[in-house]
């Protein structure tokens, strides 16, 4: 398999998971029903959301961005991998995609703290005792 297969594979990859989060998103704001896979981390499950009107609302516009970068980005690749190269354009859009998932990721986790009962925290985990000690 050489390096265009691998990424391509990849690309696939991230475009399925653009249309599941598109999938996601309608899910949560149209059903109010939160799809475990892209919303939630640890050991959250969608019963335990206090809220699901309002964390749709902090949660449905974020998701649905990073799910078009995620589409925008993968349909991108594929055709910088398969038909012509895009050369610093390629890269700038990778820079992008890649930021809007780590602010996808923060704002995501900030939804978790507030609308997600919480859990115990081990002594070594700074970052939830770092977000529960601010209450």
């Amino acid at each position: 398999m050489d390096t265009t297969q691998m990424f391509g594979f990849m690309d696939y990859i991230v475009l399925g998971c653009g249309v599941y989060g598109v999938y996601s998103w309608y899910m949560l704001v149209k059903k109010h029903e939160i799809k475990k896979a892209f919303l939630l981390g640890g050991d959250n499950t969608p019963e335990s959301c206090t809220d699901v009107a309002g964390f749709a609302d902090m949660v449905g516009t974020k998701l649905l961005i990073a799910s078009a970068a995620m589409l925008v980005f993968s349909l991108l690749s594929l055709y910088n991998s398969y038909q012509q190269d895009l050369g610093a354009f390629y890269w700038v859009a990778m820079i992008l995609f890649l930021g809007i998932l780590v602010w996808y990721c923060v704002m995501l986790r900030k939804a978790n703290l507030k609308y997600f009962p919480k859990t115990p925290v081990k002594k070594g985990s700074s970052i939830k005792n770092k977000a529960l000690n601010k209450k």
